[in-house]
């Protein structure tokens, strides 16, 4: 499924405005995943058929719908390129309700290729080292994993500032004008389901696309080792605009409920480093699960699978830590549990979606479990 999509991606490179001939392939590859939906032999009321597989086929046919929806438009790159990106999407929902249905472990997805989300899925990480950086892992695709081996550089494609933009912003120099340049360009790009930065955006706001598929999470990491804080545009459904990711000075990865209509923006704000960072717009699959015991830092999204009963959070970071419930949405609900450094014990309301709120490293824990339990 992988290899098609890249392909996919890769024959767009060449699109230049109405090119029929791209959009007849587009038009079959979404015909093609809509006939693999059609002989699907799952069935959402068949014997043995759980709540995990029938929102991986929901996945799948949101997808397919959104795919639909994008074509409609589907005269330039980026609508193009949001098409490959749906039925990339729900390619792996069905490879996801294949894998469940096998008894097989989820396959794994690694996000579009760290240079450019034109070239495609990344096949692989990689070492690699920033001009004046440290190196770093990152996922790229295939044809950006050769020239790095190879000892060339990446292939990215970089927008050049225009005259009528230079004598927009009145002829500055060089530098100012670079840098004036990209963030225009940041501000005037469109939402995606992917978005890319490096250390503070400031004032900036990055618009990030809602999937068509809810409750999402956005999955937001970085290499670096810089304290990483979020504000997000509008409360609604929040029990606060801001999220201090991690205070410990180590890299990160952190889940965060998604709540909004179409798209969500959001500043980052990165303290003493101009790390690389993503934030991408993910299923639920990808928030940890857990029955007896888990441990995370700063902030993040965690799935509890136990009963309703007492428990311990542990906290050893700077400041407070909360622990909140969600609802159905992944809207705030209410505060279980809120401490400073040490340990106390809560009631887990029961099985569902929680919020821990904090600035370093924590454990959440059921207790009364037996090893036979």
């Amino acid at each position: 499924m992988g290899a098609g999509v890249g392909g996919g991606w890769r024959r767009l490179w060449s699109w230049r405005g109405r090119d029929e001939s791209a959009l007849a392939e587009i038009e079959a590859d979404i015909t093609a995943f809509g006939e693999a939906l059609d002989v699907h032999p799952f069935s959402p009321g068949q014997p043995g058929a759980t709540d995990e597989m029938r929102a991986e086929l929901a996945r799948a046919l949101d997808a397919y719908e959104q795919a639909k929806r994008d074509s409609a438009g589907g005269r330039t790159r980026a609508d193009t390129l949001d098409v490959l990106r749906a039925l990339d999407d729900g390619r792996h929902a069905l490879a996801c309700l294949d894998a469940l249905l096998a008894g097989r472990p989820l396959p794994e997805r690694l996000p579009l290729c760290y240079f450019d989300a034109r070239h495609g899925r990344a096949v692989q990480q990689v070492s690699w080292t920033p001009p004046g950086g440290v190196a770093r892992n990152i996922a790229v695709c295939a044809a950006d994993a050769v020239r790095l081996v190879e000892g060339a550089g990446p292939v990215i494609a970089r927008p050049a500032p225009s005259d009528a933009a230079r004598v927009r912003r009145g002829g500055a120099t060089p530098g100012s004008t670079a840098t004036a340049t990209a963030t225009a360009t940041a501000a005037a790009r469109p939402p995606q389901s992917q978005v890319s930065g490096t250390g503070s955006s400031g004032e900036q706001a990055h618009q990030l696309r809602m999937p068509p598929y809810r409750p999402a999470v956005m999955v937001f990491s970085s290499s670096g080792r810089a304290d990483v804080r979020l504000r997000f545009e509008g409360r609604k459904g929040r029990s606060s605009r801001l999220y201090r990711l991690s205070g410990d000075g180590v890299p990160l990865t952190a889940r965060i409920p998604l709540l909004g209509n179409r798209t969500i923006a959001f500043h980052v704000f990165a303290d003493g480093g101009r790390d690389a960072w993503t934030a991408t717009a993910a299923p639920l699959r990808e928030v940890p699960r857990f029955h007896d015991e888990i441990n995370g830092r700063g902030s993040d999204v965690v799935h509890y699978r136990g009963e309703p009963g007492p428990g311990v959070l542990h906290y050893a970071g700077p400041g407070r830590i909360e622990l909140e419930a969600l609802d159905d949405r992944l809207a705030y609900w209410a505060t279980v549990a809120e401490s400073r450094a040490g340990e106390c014990t809560f009631q887990w309301p029961g099985r569902g979606y929680y919020q821990v709120r904090s600035a370093g490293a924590w454990s959440l824990s059921a207790m009364g479990r037996t090893e036979d339990s």
